[in-house]
């Protein structure tokens, strides 16, 4: 065999392996799949602890995560500059397994302030230990950690390790109050005729206990919806019935999300309200709230409050229309309801 034909072979042969190993590459990920190293979804708590006084997140305002004395049952999340960042709409949240750790969602409410709002997650700064699997056991921990120190409570009738739908109401009061009262950092940087409500899973059960809220402008469920077991409501038709607002749901499939039944449903239900649904094949109940600056679900959310808070017009094409954002990607199913 002379050496031009070995040349040739020899090409043939790495052209070969080359398109076997590229045949055999899984695709990547499509429009909001965050994943770890082994392509499973970033779940909310897998990364390590965001220092509260760090400015983060990929909008105009770098944000910070903050405690405040006249709210010790809540964390804030809301542009470092506040001077520069305007008058703030408020969004109040509610955690995944009603965890009694407003720092829970650190990395997905973040990104959302950076971008010019502020967010008051239930519950105190929590131990960063705590994992959140897909059966929502708050006092999951990885292999070798110790416990973490109890959380105190104020409220004594609140259970241990629990949030309530209360704590959102109080999280929207402060806000307003606070830019009335003269000495307060947010004093006249708050816009009180924006507010909105969200949650994930538990939390967002307790974000459709509070939607009948006149003050509110929207709602946005993750993971969630009346129906779930075991916090279900009484009578779901009657709270889903107080709903007044532009109303979201967004989840994972049916086989990785608990809540898609329940999403479903309720997006079904709705009649009174616009209501838009999404969920992507794959998305487990975890979201990507772990993922850096809070993976594709942050985006989403931002694109919605600045269409529904703010009136951002090119914000609304994540939703609107035929051709919006999620209706493009095979990987989203989208249901709307007066969006269009």
């Amino acid at each position: 065999m002379n050496s031009s034909w070995r040349r040739l072979m020899t090409g043939l042969i790495a052209a070969s392996v080359v398109a076997t190993v590229l045949a055999q590459t899984p695709p990547a990920p499509t429009l909001g799949k965050d994943v770890d190293s082994d392509g499973r979804p970033l779940p909310f708590g897998r990364r390590a602890h965001q220092p509260a006084d760090t400015p983060l997140g990929s909008g105009s305002f770098k944000a910070i995560m903050d405690t405040q004395d006249g709210l010790p049952n809540h964390v804030l999340y809301y542009p470092a500059n506040l001077s520069r960042a305007g008058k703030l709409p408020v969004i109040a949240w509610g955690n995944g397994a009603c965890i009694n750790a407003g720092n829970r969602f650190r990395y997905f409410l973040t990104e959302i302030a950076s971008h010019g709002y502020l967010l008051i997650a239930s519950g105190p700064m929590g131990s960063t230990d705590l994992e959140v699997g897909p059966q929502e056991n708050p006092a999951v921990r990885r292999p070798g950690e110790t416990a973490p120190p109890p959380v105190v409570i104020n409220n004594a009738t609140r259970a241990p390790g629990r949030t309530t739908a209360e704590q959102l109401t109080e999280a929207i009061d402060w806000a307003v109050r606070e830019n009335d009262r003269r000495g307060s950092p947010f004093y006249q940087r708050i816009d009180a005729s924006r507010l909105a409500v969200m949650g994930q899973s538990c939390g967002g059960v307790q974000a459709l206990t509070v939607a009948g809220d006149p003050r509110l402008r929207t709602v946005m469920i993750w993971n969630s919806g009346v129906g779930m077991i075991p916090n279900n409501p009484s009578d779901p038709a009657a709270m889903l019935a107080k709903i007044h607002t532009p109303i979201a749901y967004i989840h994972g499939d049916e086989a990785h999300d608990i809540a898609y039944p329940a999403s479903v449903q309720n997006v079904n239900a709705l009649s009174q309200v616009p209501a838009f649904g999404a969920w992507q094949d794959g998305m487990t109940h975890l979201g990507t709230y772990g993922a850096e600056n809070g993976g594709f679900f942050a985006q989403i959310a931002v694109a919605w409050l600045d269409w529904q808070l703010k009136g951002k017009q090119s914000a609304s094409k994540m939703f609107r229309g035929k051709d919006c954002t999620l209706c493009r990607d095979p990987s989203w199913h989208v249901s709307k309801k007066q969006i269009d």
